[in-house]
């Protein structure tokens, strides 16, 4: 960089040789120099940013995306994660690179400040790339811009939506995005996944209190493995509603009517009869509506766990658990303690595993012999 561009080459630099810092979820530090005319910043050459690889490859399937936004938030939980908290200031697609193994790394601090022991906010000047800026940065240009960890995290949402759609923007195109942004008019039309909706939704907020922190992004039902929620059914299936569905109150019925419950009537016809037999008996227990699969869901994995396995619930239902999970947010059961634990965070990217952190869930990106020169 030129030397008029100094500061920032040092400020970058500064971040980087941080002990915390060096991790596998943040492009690597090299060496820097200097002469007369410029800084010279080395960093880990990596293979594409995001935004070439989200151009550049096609048919990307859809859990190679969500592997690639569970890395871009791990990384951004590796910032918000240390004492105090350090603020990336400028996410954006240029901004995340990827590495020769396919892993996401979180790039160019030239912007990024580290908060004020003790404080949650830096007050500062506006600063970002346009269009991956947060609302409340979005005032008058000299103003006294508030920084919190909640505004990164609007903006990673921003990024979450880029990867998922393909390279769109939840607030679109350049003319009329940061408008969008300030006003909080958004469109996730490229998105069908309700799940996913509901996360980047949730991080696009346009108030900041109400923005979710990075660990409560990386614990978000999106990124849940097939497993939990599996077992998060099985426990829904164990609340007093279902339990007592026989006597369900007409509020309940009426509310998963209008919740589209009834597209998962008829659902016996699904699962193997000789199945169905065998967890209700000889008498025919289950209701063929929604109470009674989830009721049928439990028993099956509580008591006949082997024929439980044999059973793909995701793949027979593909849309049973972003349903029920919309179902019971609406409601507040997921607030209930028999479901909370289950929203809690079980992959955070503490500063205690920096130096051992797995690189689990690589995408598979092809190595070129040269590289793309995507860093300074």
């Amino acid at each position: 960089m030129l030397n008029s561009n100094y500061q920032v080459l040092k400020n970058e630099e500064n971040f980087l040789r941080l002990p915390v810092l060096d991790h596998p979820s943040i492009v690597r530090y090299v060496d820097f120099a200097e002469d007369e005319n410029f800084g010279y910043l080395i960093l880990q050459l990596c293979e594409y940013s995001l935004e070439e690889w989200i151009t550049n490859e096609e048919n990307i399937l859809p859990e190679k995306k969500g592997e690639l936004m569970h890395q871009v938030l791990y990384s951004l939980g590796v910032l918000h994660c240390q004492k105090p908290q350090i603020l990336h200031r400028d996410l954006k697609p240029q901004n995340v690179l990827i590495d020769v193994r396919g892993r996401a790394r979180l790039s160019d601090f030239g912007i990024s400040r580290q908060l004020p022991k003790g404080q949650t906010t830096l007050h500062t000047r506006s600063a970002g790339t346009r269009c991956w800026m947060a609302r409340e940065t979005l005032e008058e240009e000299d103003a006294n811009i508030p920084y919190k960890c909640s505004t990164d995290i609007q903006v990673a949402g921003m990024l979450m939506y880029y990867i998922l759609s393909g390279g769109h923007h939840p607030f679109g195109r350049r003319i009329n995005c940061e408008s969008n942004i300030y006003n909080g008019t958004y469109d996730l039309e490229h998105v069908k996944d309700v799940v996913a909706k509901d996360l980047i939704e949730s991080m696009i907020n346009a108030e900041p209190k109400k923005r979710p922190t990075v660990e409560e992004c990386l614990a978000h039902p999106f990124f849940w493995s097939n497993e939990r929620r599996v077992r998060y059914l099985k426990k829904i299936g164990n609340e007093e509603e279902i339990r007592l569905y026989k006597r369900a109150c007409q509020k309940l019925l009426d509310d998963l009517d209008q919740h589209g419950g009834d597209r998962f009537s008829g659902w016996r016809k699904k699962v193997p009869s000789e199945l169905v037999e065998k967890v209700e008996g000889k008498k025919r227990t289950y209701n063929d509506d929604i109470l009674g699969l989830l009721r049928f869901i439990r028993n099956l994995h509580e008591h006949y766990a082997e024929d439980a396995a044999s059973i793909d619930l995701m793949s027979v239902f593909p849309d049973l658990f972003g349903w029920v999970y919309s179902f019971a947010k609406i409601h507040d059961w997921n607030s209930r303690i028999t479901l909370k634990p289950f929203f809690k965070s079980e992959d955070k990217p503490s500063a205690a595993v920096a130096k051992s952190a797995n690189v689990e869930g690589s995408l598979t990106v092809p190595v070129q012999e040269s590289g793309l020169e995507t860093g300074k």
